[in-house]
């Protein structure tokens, strides 16, 4: 089968190209391509690499002829993109709302942003693969959980408007209440990095945003994640800390909601209090116990091969 997949923005570090060049390895026997709306950076196409990547500015048939798809993949791909598609299958693969583009059939992301949606739509949760510097053997071996210093890790696309200001409060309030926690920082604006330092009282590190930056997941205890205003459909990030053992503490909305047990593999918080306790009841037994049942829980839901097979379902069903 040939896929091909449109994306809207050349950013492997974005969540759709992220999903985009993982359904690729999660679908080995099938030729890909994967297309941009806008210019792919050097990183995206490395990464991607031997599948091809290109820029297009429209989505058609006569734009896509010499690909010869069986199969198009649309990544929130909006209708003023979008001509006439007649010669291929067309799968919409909604990431969020939007003005998106009609096909053939249409998925969503999670159950939370299928809710949203004016029709029920299948889900089909994305495929999240292991961290870079991930051993599988780590399953059984992982002794973070028994070190004397906690790492708490915050990962996000270094934009403004996933790092607001007001999302500075949290630490203000939590840094005081625990002094032995590290915290660190993937993706934080520069300019927002000195009030941050402050918030942390010091104990905090900043790591620049890159598609291996996933790596800091092996090593980080806790992954906490809180946006005054912003709902995430699908976290991904969140995914990928459970595969490595690293234990969420996130809001309790959106996609998080459905993909997080709280209490067994991280924690779902409404308040600050909320992420304040679900930080003191990580005992390094709580730990160890949570951070198995995270690999266990993400492995069985959002591995490749998990992926694969309700991709294969999913197919079949249409047909």
């Amino acid at each position: 089968m040939k896929i091909v997949q449109i994306c809207n923005v050349g950013n492997i570090c974005g969540g759709t190209a992220a999903c985009a060049w993982s359904i690729t390895r999660a679908l080995p026997k099938c030729q890909h391509v994967i297309c941009f709306l806008s210019t792919p950076t050097p990183e995206t196409r490395d990464t991607c690499q031997p599948v091809p990547v290109q820029q297009i500015q429209r989505v058609d048939d006569r734009v896509l002829a010499s690909f010869q798809p069986d199969l198009v993949i649309l990544h929130n791909t909006a209708a003023v993109h979008m001509g006439d598609l007649r010669q291929s299958f067309c799968l919409q693969y909604m990431h969020s709302r939007g003005n998106h583009a009609p096909a053939n059939f249409t998925v969503a992301c999670s159950k939370w942003l299928a809710h949203q949606l004016p029709r029920p739509v299948p889900v089909l949760e994305q495929p999240v693969p292991l961290p870079p510097g991930i051993d599988r053997r780590l399953c059984t071996s992982d002794s973070r959980a028994f070190d004397d210093e906690l790492i708490v890790g915050r990962i996000c696309t270094p934009q403004r408007r996933k790092w607001p200001e007001s999302s500075l409060t949290i630490y203000r309030q939590l840094a005081p209440m625990f002094p032995e926690i590290r915290w660190e920082f993937v993706g934080c604006p520069s300019v927002l990095q000195p009030q941050l330092r402050a918030a942390c009282r010091g104990r905090a590190k900043f790591w620049s945003a890159g598609w291996k930056a996933r790596q800091h997941l092996a090593r980080w205890h806790v992954l906490l994640y809180h946006h005054p205003t912003l709902t995430e459909s699908f976290g991904r990030t969140c995914a990928e800390a459970m595969r490595a053992g690293c234990i969420p503490v996130v809001d309790d909305r959106g996609g998080f909601s459905e993909q997080i047990h709280s209490g067994r593999t991280g924690f779902l918080c409404r308040s600050i209090s909320e992420f304040a306790t679900a930080l003191d009841a990580l005992t390094p037994s709580q730990r160890w116990l949570m951070s198995q049942a995270c690999r266990s829980e993400a492995n069985a839901r959002f591995s490749l091969r998990s992926f694969a097979d309700r991709f294969r379902q999913l197919l079949s069903s249409i047909q």
